[in-house]
């Protein structure tokens, strides 16, 4: 009897052992596909179609029908039953083809979600803004997440089995319409969403001559990325230049907000008033599907008469006037100077005479010329031959394809680069240079080939224009070299 009993304890305690051990490794067990019972499954196949089950990736999108150039958030987030064993891993992000594409800010961690009863951890893998630049039914990609998962093992509790499961999103598509006909403003480029535009210049009154800038700014949501500076029509009595322009986007909300801001530097040419007109912006109103067309307030300046050069040294002649009783000091140390002059002299006449008498002759120092640095020939590339090539293209895409390569050419030799990003590019070139205005065009001219080349419609653009505007870019780069 002692014998059954101490046997009896035996087994006890290591029933115990065994589920202290389970606890404390914490696998995954799976709920019996008959009832509640949770048990462990043998059967490899039918455990990782059961995991499978309990993991999905979906693609949430704001809207499924838009226009072109109609922005759309995409959302994808990775669900997993919160009682497995887990370790995901993002393997793919989503391809965005036929897309313009832009991040948002969203909150990173696990969120709880309860679907069908079934309690989720919730993970956020991806938040963009996506801007058809084409119609048809494009495709929101998929992404793929790898989860590594550990499964309570029956013939060994210590070493759980381990399954890697892959599981995408499914295929999601937007259908995208071209914008409608009806009621299209003629100087409509393509810009979608809801804008505000005003204008104003940085002083009212200013002398001829004398710089002053207009100002002019879009707010808004949707693609800003694609304004453009818009038509200005200037009076006969105002010289303007080119200027600059910068964006400021929240990227913490769809759709994208945020303004440009356009800086155009101008001058007056002569005295008088003049009023700039009003400055317009047309764009679809993807809100109330509309096309509009706003404008700015009507801009006044007053041109003064020019500052006359005497004025300037107004100041100078005052000061002379009021400090004459300061004025006896200049004589009394020109007369010191020259005290001290003759004595110096006479010293060293006498010292010169006695060191003449000493020595019959002497030899002044050599003196050895600065060694001139040796002169390294520079290979210039002879761009003519490819701007003559250029200018027989009549194709508006080639053209522009063309054009950019040949301006990041003449750039990267410019500053001795192998660079190939125009961002990078642009920003040795204002570091290395201080030619502001060959900085400013080059930049000019980026902008206008992706524009020309990314916009989601074909801009009507003047090639023989950019061509000479080109060629004067690339040979003042080289002329600088």
């Amino acid at each position: 009897m002692p014998n059954v009993v101490k046997h009896i304890f035996a087994f006890s305690l290591f029933l115990c052992w065994s589920f202290a051990l389970e606890a404390q490794h914490n696998p995954s067990v799976l709920p019996s596909l008959i009832n509640d019972e949770r048990k462990a499954i043998d059967d490899d196949d039918d455990t990782e179609s059961l995991l499978r089950q309990k993991m999905f990736v979906k693609v949430f999108t704001s809207k499924h029908k838009i226009f072109v150039g109609e922005p759309v958030m995409a959302t994808y987030q990775f669900y997993v039953d919160i009682s497995l064993n887990d370790r995901p891993t993002v393997t793919k992000q989503p391809e965005f083809i036929g897309w313009s594409v832009k991040e948002l800010n969203f909150e990173q961690g696990r969120n709880i979600e309860s679907v069908h009863d079934v309690v989720y951890a919730v993970y956020t893998l991806r938040k963009v803004q996506l801007t058809p630049l084409q119609e048809g039914m494009l495709s929101l990609g998929k992404a793929s997440i790898n989860n590594l998962i550990e499964v309570l093992n029956p013939d060994n509790p210590f070493e759980p089995k381990k399954y890697n499961i892959t599981v995408s999103n499914a295929e999601e598509v937007v259908e995208v319409n071209p914008l409608p006909e009806k009621n299209k403003p003629e100087n409509f480029y393509g810009i979608t969403g809801i804008f505000s535009i005003s204008a104003a210049a940085s002083g009212s009154k200013i002398s001829v001559g004398e710089n002053d800038n207009l100002v002019v700014t879009i707010k808004g949501s949707g693609n800003l990325d694609a304004i453009t500076k818009p038509e200005i029509s200037w009076p006969d009595n105002i010289e303007h230049f080119d200027g600059s322009d910068s964006q400021h986007l929240s990227q913490d909300i769809f759709p994208i907000s945020g303004d440009r801001i356009f800086n155009i530097p101008f001058v007056g040419k002569k005295e008088g008033e003049v009023k700039i007109p009003p400055i317009s912006l047309s764009f679809f109103n993807t809100s109330t599907k509309n096309y509009e067309t706003i404008s700015s307030d009507t801009i006044s300046i007053t041109f003064t008469r020019a500052l006359a050069k005497r004025s300037i040294f107004n100041n100078v002649v005052n000061y002379d006037i009021t400090n004459r009783r300061y004025l006896w000091i200049v004589p009394a140390i020109a007369c010191t100077v020259a005290l001290i002059g003759f004595i110096s002299y006479k010293r060293n006449r006498k010292h010169s005479s006695k060191t003449m008498t000493a020595t019959t002759s002497s030899t002044a120092p050599p003196v050895f010329a600065q060694p001139q640095p040796v002169y390294h020939v520079k290979y210039r590339t002879d761009f003519s031959r490819h701007l003559t090539e250029l200018k027989t293209i009549t194709d508006h895409k080639l053209f522009f394809t063309k054009a950019k390569d040949l301006l990041t050419g003449a750039v990267a030799e410019r500053i001795d680069s192998t660079q190939y990003s125009e961002e990078v590019l642009l920003d040795q070139l204002k570091q290395r240079t201080y030619n502001a205005p060959v900085c400013n065009k080059v930049d000019a001219l980026y902008e206008a080939f992706n524009l020309n080349l990314y916009a989601p419609f074909e801009i009507q653009s003047d090639l023989g224009f950019y061509f000479t505007e080109l060629k004067d870019v690339v040979e003042e780069l080289q002329a600088e070299s």
